[in-house]
């Protein structure tokens, strides 16, 4: 068998055979055929069945291309730069684009583009579309409402049953109009849409129907043995008409606007209601726990005249609570979740740090907060049956959540229940109370001009700070560093500075009179600001007492302890009771008599002696006049001052029967009193205690 050699190669030019002979001959009797050129050869496949190599059956659209879902690319192949070729090339350049610089791509590549007769048209698919991730597959943290309630992406399947249900038929509505359908594909489509469309397909396949609360309220007195006379009980609790107004009254006048503000015109609707009706209908129960925990609060703060004396106050606002508590129950059995009830649960642990139970308080919280997720108040929503007016209500509730899960965990030193990560729920905007005049969300104030939204704003922003910190004292799995305890003081130095004239250390108090909330809110923004950074630097102030290196944290108890106190004399100087009352925070003042207590008894002889003693004296003073009527937690608190305050006598007396040198250290038998394990042996100076201004720090103004 003879070799045949292409000309060109190797072969062919070592070694011609015997064909290239006579080829070369042949060409030399017959130069004409030399001229001509080498047939063509004619591609009848489609651009993209030569693209994937593929067998075309040369129909427009082709088979493959139908069965591809891209009948409108079916195109002759013309061999060249053709348009597939550039297409190829553009997707090559984007998937490295996207690849070496993900920050810089964007997801409007590759959205689907449409065609001129405004259908959707896919784009041509690249060997590795079926395994990049498209813009939908990369976003998890989407969710969805169902029956007013909030699921996330990964709910299992019965409950995202109805949105999946409906993004089917979406899906078919939309494919329905596409052009190049088969005729069989276009009847399988009808078929499935007929299907879907059934109104009593919905309906079994969506969740079930919830019963109504009449319903579940038979199946409680009849399956759970509930006695059906406990409604018109807790009806009956409900104080006289003159005494619930008076309380409503007070509550809404100088309670409501200090911490965490509802809408007084929403209540004051259902609390009529309630009035006017002689049989309590299951569907008003859920305003029930909302009333009595309203009523349990204003009847602990209310003057003499409103609600008695102190024992009269406290057995009225017990009973009320736990009103709250009996309703809140059946409302949670016979109701769906709803925004009631998470007011119901935050105002509860609110009623409960009043009463000076905050341990009790932490299962209120995280069922109040959980019932918030519920409802999606977490993330902002953006559904078309969510008002304005509604979604700015959320956020604020959500916001109330948000501080006091830092604040008691903080308090507590707990973990926090809420993670930034999953949260997407923007703060408040600074508008005033009255959301019913909607035209004022689209246009808020700046934070310059206060209005009754301007301190939970900036109450929000110190929450994130506190979480931060909640998170450096909680965290088992990294190690701690002092360093993040100074670089904490620092944001929260620069939070501090960065207050509005109104709210600063330094106010602007040219509108107190006319706003008489701003000094209400500037006082409690401030010193739960002093209060935080005392709890930041605290678990500090007593290690290596004999070293500088933690110098800073008990400069900055010290001179939260003072200022503090300047702070919370000017307010209870000027305030009026039915205000200065319901803001007062017993132990945020402890804090800062316990700071000064320590501080006398490790320099008794320091500069800042006087001041620090007028602030246990005068906690001492306004609880001893009502010892009697003391709870035990303060009763506790008073021990605790008292003894701080015999020890820096003892330790006052024998200094100065015995005067020691200039070079002496913080009296060392402060380390033992405080449950030290190791007594500090060196000496350092009296005189000279921590510095209290610091370049890092506000100035002390000590009284």
């Amino acid at each position: 068998m003879t070799k045949t050699s292409i000309p060109g190669t190797p072969e062919s030019t070592i070694s011609p055979g015997p064909s290239n002979l006579r080829r070369k001959a042949d060409e030399e009797l017959h130069p004409s055929r030399s001229s001509k050129k080498a047939r063509t050869r004619v591609s009848y496949s489609c651009g993209e069945c030569h693209r994937r190599k593929q067998k075309c059956d040369r129909q427009v659209p082709c088979s493959h291309c139908v069965a591809r879902k891209v009948p409108e690319l079916c195109k002759a192949y013309t061999p060249g730069k053709t348009d597939q070729d550039i297409h190829l090339r553009i997707q090559r350049l984007e998937k490295i684009i996207e690849a070496a610089l993900p920050q810089y791509w964007t997801s409007s590549s590759l959205n689907p583009s449409h065609d001129s007769n405004g259908h959707l048209r896919q784009q041509t698919p690249g060997a590795d579309d079926d395994t990049r991730s498209q813009p939908d597959d990369e976003d998890p943290s989407g969710g969805f409402f169902e029956t007013g309630k909030w699921y996330g992406t990964s709910a299992s399947s019965i409950v995202s049953a109805p949105v999946v249900l409906q993004k089917l038929q979406n899906m078919v509505d939309a494919n329905a109009h596409a052009d190049g359908r088969t005729a069989a594909r276009v009847a399988s489509d009808e078929q499935l849409n007929a299907a879907i469309a059934q109104p009593e397909a919905k309906r079994e396949l969506s969740l079930t129907i919830e019963p109504s609360p009449a319903d579940k309220l038979k199946a409680l007195v009849v399956e759970c043995g509930v006695p059906a006379h406990k409604l018109p009980e807790l009806l009956q609790e409900v104080p006289p008409r003159n005494l619930s107004d008076k309380l409503i009254d007070f509550y809404f006048g100088s309670i409501n606007w200090t911490r965490y503000p509802i809408s007084e015109k929403d209540f004051r609707t259902c609390y009529a209601s309630i009035h006017e009706i002689t049989i309590l209908n299951p569907n008003d129960v859920r305003f029930l726990p909302l009333l009595f925990v309203v009523l349990a609060i204003s009847a602990r703060m209310a003057p003499d005249n409103i609600a008695g004396d102190v024992e009269t106050r406290r057995l009225t606002s017990s009973r009320y609570y736990w009103a709250s508590r009996r309703s809140l129950l059946i409302a949670a059995a016979i109701q769906p979740d709803c925004l009631e009830m998470v007011l119901t649960r935050l105002l509860s642990a609110r009623f409960l740090i009043l009463d000076r139970k905050m341990t009790e308080c932490w299962s209120q919280l995280g069922a109040a907060v959980r019932t918030a997720q519920a409802l999606g108040l977490h993330r902002d929503s953006h559904a078309p049956t969510i008002s304005a007016t509604q979604a700015e209500y959320r956020r604020r509730i959500w916001s109330y959540l948000y501080h006091a899960d830092r604040a008691y965990a903080l308090v507590l030193g707990r973990p926090s229940a809420i993670n930034d990560d999953y949260t997407s729920a923007r703060p408040p905007i600074n508008v005033d109370d009255d959301l019913s005049l909607s035209n004022t969300l689209s246009s808020p104030l700046p934070l310059t001009s206060p209005t009754g939204m301007t301190y939970i704003i900036l109450r929000h922003a110190l929450a994130a700070i506190m979480g931060r910190m909640v998170h450096h004292f909680q965290k088992v799995n990294s190690p701690s560093h002092y360093s993040d305890v100074l670089a904490l003081d620092d944001e929260l130095l620069r939070f501090m500075n960065s207050l509005p004239p109104h709210f600063s250390l330094e106010p602007d108090t040219s509108l107190d009179e006319k706003l008489p909330y701003v000094h209400a809110h500037r006082f409690l923004l401030v010193t739960e600001i002093l209060y935080v950074r005392c709890n930041l630097h605290r678990p500090y102030l007593l290690r290596r007492l004999s070293s500088e290196r933690y110098i800073r944290s008990r400069r900055a108890c010290f001179e939260c302890a003072l200022l503090d106190h300047r702070i919370r004399k000017e307010y209870l100087g000027t305030a009026a009771r039915e205000i200065r009352d319901p803001v007062a925070s017993a132990y945020r003042e402890f804090g800062s008599a316990m700071i000064a207590g320590i501080y006398l008894v490790l320099y008794p002889k320091g500069k800042h002696v006087e001041g620090m003693k007028t602030i246990i004296d005068t906690f001492l003073d306004n609880r001893q006049a009502a010892q009697s009527q003391l709870d035990d937690v303060t009763r506790r608190e008073v021990r605790i001052i008292d003894f701080l305050k015999n020890k820096f006598f003892q330790v006052s007396i024998g200094q100065d029967s015995s005067p020691r040198s200039s070079d002496e250290k913080p009296h060392t038998d402060a380390q033992l009193l405080l449950g030290l394990h190791r007594a500090s042996s060196s000496t350092g100076n009296v005189d000279s205690p921590p510095r209290l201004c610091s370049t890092s720090t506000v100035h002390v103004h000590a009284s």
